[in-house]
C-alpha cells in the first residue's frame, strides 16, 4: 500500500510539472532580475514578483535564454494610483541586458503600460524593426488592468507576430519581409520592468511609490543556440503549425472588434509615419 501511494504522489508531482510548462510556476526558474536591487520582491514562493518605482529606482527582469520563436505571457496587474509617467512593461527584445539600445539596430515587440492622471490607461504596442520604431497603437482596453492580474501574450514564429490580451488577439505584424517590411530574424529574449521615461511626463513622486505585479511564469518559446534562426521554425513547436500561420476566422472577427472598440490612436494614420507594412496588417 505505501509504494502505491508513493508511485501515486510521483505521477501527481510530474503532472504537475507538465502542466506549469515543465517545471512549475517559480519565477527563479524562467527568469533573473536585472536592476532595481530590494525594488524586487519574489512572493507566494516564487510565484509572483513585486516591481516597486520610487524615486530612487524602478526594477526589472530578464528570461535566463534568448529564444528563436516561441510563445510569450504573463499575467500582469499595474499601478493602480494616480501614476501618470510610470511605465510597466513586458516585451521582447535582442540586444544583450546591460547594453544601451541607442545606436544599436536591434529588434522589439512591445507590451507596455502608461500611467494615467485618473484616466483609463493606456495600452502601448509597439515594434521596432533593424532600429526603426514610431510603430505605436494604442489602446483603452475592456477592463481596468489596476483591479486584477489579466494575461497578455506575445506569438512570434516565422510566419507573424500577434499580440494577445486575455486571448483577445489586438494586434498583428505579419512577415512581409520579401516585400521589404522588416521581421525579427534574430534571438530575442524577454524582458519586463517598471520605471519612469523622461517623454511620459513628469511623475507626482507623492503618490508613490507604484507597485506592479507579475505571475505565471513559464516560457514557452525555442531556446536559440545556434547561428541559423531558422532552427527555430520547426512544426515540433505547436505555435510554429499550420493553424498558427495566421489567425482564425473566430480571431479575425476578434482582432477587428478590438481594433474597432478599444484602439484610439494608430501610427497607420499618420501620413508621416505610416509604413508599407501597414497595408498588410489591417
Amino acid at each position: 500500500m505505501e509504494f502505491l501511494l508513493v508511485v501515486f504522489s510521483l505521477v501527481l508531482v510530474l503532472a504537475t510539472k507538465n502542466a506549469n510548462g515543465g517545471g512549475g510556476f517559480s519565477f527563479d526558474e524562467y527568469y533573473y532580475q536585472t536592476f532595481g536591487g530590494n525594488h524586487l520582491t519574489i512572493l507566494d514562493q516564487g510565484n509572483e514578483v513585486q516591481l516597486l518605482l520610487d524615486q530612487s529606482t524602478g526594477a526589472g527582469f530578464s528570461s535566463r535564454r534568448d529564444f528563436g520563436s516561441g510563445y510569450f505571457g504573463i499575467s500582469m496587474k499595474i499601478p493602480d494610483k494616480n501614476s501618470t509617467g510610470v511605465d510597466t512593461s513586458f516585451y521582447l527584445i535582442s540586444v544583450p541586458v546591460g547594453q544601451p539600445v541607442g545606436g544599436v539596430k536591434h529588434y522589439e515587440v512591445d507590451i507596455e503600460f502608461f500611467g494615467t492622471n485618473g484616466n483609463p490607461h493606456v495600452l502601448s504596442t509597439n515594434v521596432f524593426m533593424n532600429d526603426f520604431g514610431g510603430k505605436e497603437q494604442l489602446f483603452h482596453l475592456w477592463f481596468d488592468p489596476t483591479v486584477d492580474f489579466h494575461k497578455y501574450e506575445i506569438l512570434w514564429n516565422q510566419n507573424q507576430i500577434v499580440w494577445f490580451v486575455d486571448e483577445t488577439p489586438i494586434r498583428v505584424w505579419k512577415n512581409m519581409s520579401n516585400r521589404g517590411v522588416g521581421f525579427p530574424a534574430v534571438p530575442m529574449h524577454v524582458e519586463a520592468s517598471i520605471w519612469n521615461p523622461n517623454w511620459l511626463g513628469t511623475i507626482d513622486w507623492r503618490q508613490g511609490p507604484f507597485t506592479a505585479h507579475y505571475r505565471e511564469f513559464p516560457i514557452n518559446g525555442c531556446r536559440y543556440q545556434g547561428s541559423n534562426p531558422r532552427d527555430c521554425f520547426s512544426q515540433n513547436y505547436y505555435w510554429n503549425q499550420p493553424q498558427y500561420s495566421q489567425l482564425s476566422p473566430d480571431q479575425q472577427r476578434k482582432l477587428r472588434e478590438a481594433r474597432r472598440n478599444y484602439m484610439f490612436e494608430d501610427y497607420c494614420n499618420d501620413p508621416i509615419k505610416k509604413g508599407q507594412e501597414c497595408q498588410f496588417n489591417q
